[in-house]
């Protein structure tokens, strides 16, 4: 029997969120693979701030790559999901002095991430994400990274 060796990556992530409209960084880790050669373990942390809503989350999601390529091919596609723990703060009003990022009055949400990507063996990938049943989550995140 092959002993299959666990491996962890790092990765860096920035994008943009649409409704409500939101740029945003993160980080995550690849951790993987698990039970079967295409299924990861992702934990990632996300930060976004927009012109009315400051979010934080995290999300343990589990990613599985679509063997409809090569192990060894330059390009693989892969889908996801998993529960979604925000924090979000929304105002329309700001006064002068105050801090753009405010913690005293933060929203706390549960839901659950659906994302698709593509990823290249050098380490650049780009997904789609979105989180269903946490306001005021954006409808769809576009997030481009890189794993080093």
């Amino acid at each position: 029997e092959v002993e299959r060796l666990v491996r962890a990556g790092e990765e860096l992530q920035g994008g943009l969120g649409l409704d409500p409209e939101l740029i945003s960084f993160g980080l995550q880790s690849q951790i993987g693979p698990f039970f079967n050669p295409n299924v990861y373990f992702r934990p990632n942390v996300e930060f976004a701030f927009g012109e009315v809503t400051s979010l934080f989350a995290f999300s343990p999601d589990v990613t599985f790559r679509l063997p409809i390529n090569s192990r060894e091919g330059r390009w693989s596609t892969y889908v996801g999901g998993g529960p979604t723990f925000q924090f979000s703060h929304q105002s329309f009003e700001r006064q002068d002095g105050d801090d753009r990022i405010d913690f005293d009055d933060l929203d706390g949400d549960v839901g659950f991430s659906v994302l698709s990507g593509v990823r290249y063996r050098s380490g650049m990938f780009m997904e789609l994400k979105t989180t269903m049943w946490a306001a005021p989550s954006p409808t769809l995140r576009v997030i481009i990274g890189y794993s080093f």
